[in-house]
């Protein structure tokens, strides 16, 4: 005992400053990587967890939205007058017509009300698909799509979408059946994969795969394999549950679902968990490995620095811990270390001069976040933050906003004609425009590209329809003008208004900016510069 006491009290301040810089820089080298481990893990499983829900969301609206296409042109055979008067003959005609224009169905035809289906050439050949289950929805006068069937003549993995032919009684008088190839839904899928490891499968309700986001889709086996990872029961149970599970290739993931196509499909998304947690563990090494050449640094520094660099530092740790508590304009009084040696000084001088070029470019950050560069107007990511406040705000006070979605016609034409400047020149100007007339109580934000987002506060969907109106009259009126050039502009709306039932998304501000892109689509599709309404 006698001898540690007289280690101790032997120690010169230069060994015991050594000592002690050696264990402070371990304990807050070893604080730093635990804290920032825990909560880097924490942050990236949520980041991962709100990715999963954002890929499966949009996997989901893609599906649902190839599902209604695909049964939207089913539909307007079946509620022709050749399908309604039986002119069967003329209705086969415009079956191989649409079928020559680039269609994606293999095969089109109307089914008989006696379940059977006929040669146009020789009435004897037939046949009998009343057993079928799309044939059963029809005579129940229901829309049907199938999970993956094969079909008898080709042995092909298809897809069934079927809408009955009623007459003016609205009686049962067949159905139009179409069937697409499984390949197109997989190219579909190819387009939707995202990470290195996430994959997305698209399953019936049995759990068996329909198709998948992978290469293995294009194999004829994979297609109707039994998926029995945890996700499925997770999805028949509807559980919120997000824990890590084993996958469908036998890694640990994490996976999150959504149920599609009225409950026919369930759309899930999973990604592993050595993904998720890679980068995390790569950085924490690199920090462990800087830390440690700290900590011989600081014992080296120790020894030549003691007795000079107490006072300075404790400002200067002070205001290191201030800076990171999120005040980074904070600066060390030059008064209180005027008797430190000149490096010391210099180095608060230049710690004052860093913090303020921090806080400089911490807000220019921030502008720029929120900020489109091009039009200077707010970016996407100002609408669905603060706009979504804002939005809330006001259902809160009883207050009915609306949101509009605004694309520029033939963007692309203008860009080929004049040039990118010019079409980024147009954007300015357009942003300008709908700035300067969309109202002190309208957000205006560029959406991406040539579209733009406003969310209207305190106007119901007739004063939205209005005042799109006036917005669109007004691109109309004031085309784009340099010199001797002058780019004509036309714009394609679509509004949308606050409804407390949600169709898409679980956010309100996602449903509504949902539900206005649809109205946009009928706006273009109906022969743009035209403002629609999301009914």
């Amino acid at each position: 005992m006698g001898r540690k006491y007289a280690f101790f009290s032997n120690q010169t301040i230069k060994m015991r400053f050594q000592l002690w810089i050696g264990l402070v820089v371990v304990l807050f080298a070893f604080s730093i990587i635990v804290t920032f481990y825990l909560i880097e893990k924490k942050d990236r499983l949520h980041e991962a967890e709100n990715q999963l829900k954002q890929v499966v969301t949009l996997q989901s609206l893609y599906i649902e939205r190839w599902n209604k296409e695909k049964l939207d042109v089913i539909k307007r055979f079946a509620v022709s007058d050749n399908a309604k008067f039986h002119r069967i003959g003329e209705l086969r005609r415009e079956f191989q017509d649409y079928e020559r224009v680039g269609s994606e169905f293999a095969l089109i035809s109307f089914v008989e009300e006696d379940g059977y289906i006929r040669s146009e050439t020789d009435p004897t050949l037939k046949v009998y698909v009343g057993d079928r289950d799309y044939f059963k929805y029809a005579m129940d006068k229901k829309n049907f799509i199938s999970g993956v069937v094969y079909s008898k003549d080709t042995g092909m993995p298809i897809i069934t979408f079927s809408v009955p032919v009623l007459g003016d009684q609205n009686e049962f008088r067949g159905a139009v059946v179409g069937m697409i190839r499984l390949e197109m839904l997989n190219k579909l899928m190819k387009q939707l994969s995202f990470g290195e490891t996430g994959e997305v499968y698209v399953l019936d309700r049995d759990g068996k795969v329909v198709t998948a986001s992978t290469d293995a889709s294009n194999d004829p086996t994979f297609v109707q394999t039994q998926m029995t990872s945890e996700i499925i029961q997770r999805a028949k149970a509807k559980s919120n549950d997000t824990s890590a599970y084993v996958g469908f290739h036998g890694d640990i993931v994490y996976g999150q679902y959504k149920w599609a196509s009225g409950k026919s499909w369930i759309i899930v998304g999973e990604i592993t968990q050595k993904e998720v947690f890679e980068s995390l563990n790569q950085l924490s090494i690199t920090i462990i490995v800087i830390s440690l050449i700290a900590l011989i640094v600081s014992i080296f520094a120790g020894m030549t620095i003691a007795s000079r660099i107490e006072k300075p530092i404790r400002y200067l740790l002070r205001a290191t811990k201030i800076i990171q508590n999120g005040n980074y304009d904070y600066q060390i009084n030059p008064e209180k270390i005027k008797m430190a040696p000149i490096e010391l000084r210099e180095l608060c001088d230049t710690f004052n001069l860093m913090s303020e070029k921090l806080k400089t470019n911490i807000t220019l950050l921030e502008h720029s976040a929120l900020v489109d560069q091009l039009t200077e107007i707010h970016n996407r990511r100002y609408m669905m933050l603060e706009g979504n406040e804002q939005l809330l705000a006001n259902i809160a006070a009883n207050q009915t906003c609306s949101v509009m979605m605004l694309d520029i016609d033939h963007f692309k034409t203008i860009n080929d004609t004049y040039g990118h400047l010019v079409g980024d020149r147009v954007l300015q100007h357009v942003a300008s425009l709908l700035k300067h007339y969309a109202g002190a109580g309208t957000i205006v934000a560029r959406y991406g590209g040539e579209e733009f987002i406003l969310l209207v506060l305190r106007r119901n969907a007739q004063e939205s329809v209005s005042l799109a109106e006036d917005l669109r009259r007004r691109l109309l009126d004031e085309p784009y003008v340099n010199g001797e050039l002058t780019v004509k502009l036309t714009a394609s709306i679509g509004v949308a208004e606050y409804s407390q039932t949600l169709e898409y998304g679980t956010m309100i501000l996602e449903d509504m900016v949902s539900r206005a892109d649809h109205a946009l689509y009928r706006a273009k599709s109906g022969g743009r510069n035209r403002v629609e309404l999301d009914r």
